[in-house]
């Protein structure tokens, strides 16, 4: 540790909990301007699983350190410089990151109750990185991301978000006024009763996504429409399909329901082998019994949906959203004469439990 006039800079250390304590006792007497107060800068420290709770470490620098699991419930990080650093599955609820330096910042699997991230730039960052023989330099740009984070009531009032990475987060009644979301990833994320309309969202991605309480004029900047699919529309699409697999393709035609919204639909029994629901939203859709054969559910939210039942031999679900998903009874493997396998998420047949 190297203590100056102004700073105590600690590179790659891994943090204990009395030393932070420390730290943030030092920190806070910067914050309050009084004389024997430092700064606090850390590059590349490991702080995880630190009780961070109601500590002050506003404009300080964590510069690529790791937060991962920490509790940093109604701490206060106000204009902090947290470049590239990473608050996997930590609990930041109330958490105070006002105007804070968050580029390249990971926040996937955390919980963002009531956090505030008003005018924070979440931008992507660039990151050079060295192998270990310290000879070749690699260059990489990082987006900042919420993967399967929850956010609820969260504060992102004109924040700088662009190409920020929402993939299949939870975000219920957050603020989003005057945010720069251009380019932004909504796959599979749950949005519910929030305000798009003021904020910019050319070239974000909303497929598959699930919205609740939101108001239909939205339907024209939605990627996978606001309201599900007519009923007609379905039932002539279906029908078609299914000429088409009992005819050996002579008759009908094959359905494409990717980036379509089909949440809540029951089509328990139906014969839809090959169909795509690439990046549709099929929450609590109920497939019970259905044929699903090489179907196609790549990135589609298939949150609280019923497969129970299923033949799934060859089915695709790379990157899909199968929080509560039922899989009861259902036929998984090969599908003879195609050499089509049954593919999940990494982990997910492990995770569950559920036999393959």
């Amino acid at each position: 540790m190297r203590n100056d006039n102004s700073n105590i800079l600690l590179t790659r250390r891994i943090i204990g909990q009395d030393a932070l304590e420390t730290l943030a006792t030092v920190h806070g007497r910067f914050v309050r301007q009084r004389r024997d107060g430092r700064r606090v800068i850390m590059q590349h420290c490991v702080l995880a699983g630190l009780d961070f709770r109601s500590m002050c470490f506003a404009q300080a620098h964590f510069l690529g350190c790791k937060f991962t699991g920490a509790s940093l419930v109604d701490s206060d990080f106000a204009r902090a410089r947290l470049f590239a650093s990473s608050f996997e599955g930590a609990d930041l609820t109330r958490a105070n990151f006002e105007r804070a330096d968050l580029r390249a910042a990971a926040f996937d699997n955390a919980v963002l109750e009531r956090t505030r991230f008003d005018k924070a730039d979440l931008r992507k960052g660039s990151v050079i990185s060295q192998n270990d023989d310290r000879e070749i330099e690699e260059f990489r740009e990082i987006c900042s991301s919420f993967r399967n984070a929850s956010l609820d009531r969260t504060d992102m009032r004109n924040a700088q978000m662009k190409d920020v990475d929402f993939t299949g987060a939870s975000l219920a009644e957050i603020e989003l006024g005057g945010a720069d979301l251009r380019g932004t990833r909504f796959t599979g994320a749950e949005l519910d009763n929030i305000a798009l309309e003021n904020v910019r969202l050319q070239e974000a991605d909303l497929r598959g996504a699930s919205f609740e309480n939101m108001v239909p004029e939205l339907d024209g900047v939605l990627s996978t429409p606001l309201l599900p699919i007519a009923a007609q529309k379905l039932h002539r699409a279906l029908h078609r399909h299914e000429a088409w697999i009992n005819s050996d393709g002579k008759k009908g035609a094959r359905a494409d329901f990717s980036e379509h919204n089909l949440s809540g639909i029951d089509l328990a029994g139906r014969s839809l082998a090959t169909i795509s629901f690439a990046k549709a939203n099929l929450k609590g859709i109920d497939f019970k019994g259905a044929v699903l054969a090489a179907c196609d559910f790549s990135d589609a939210n298939l949150r609280g949906a019923d497969l129970s039942g299923c033949d799934l031999r060859g089915a695709q679900f790379i990157g899909a959203h199968l929080d509560g998903l039922r899989l009861e009874g259902a036929r998984t493997g090969v599908l003879a004469e195609t050499g089509l396998r049954t593919t999940f998420p990494d982990g997910f047949l492990m995770e569950s439990g559920r036999p393959h």
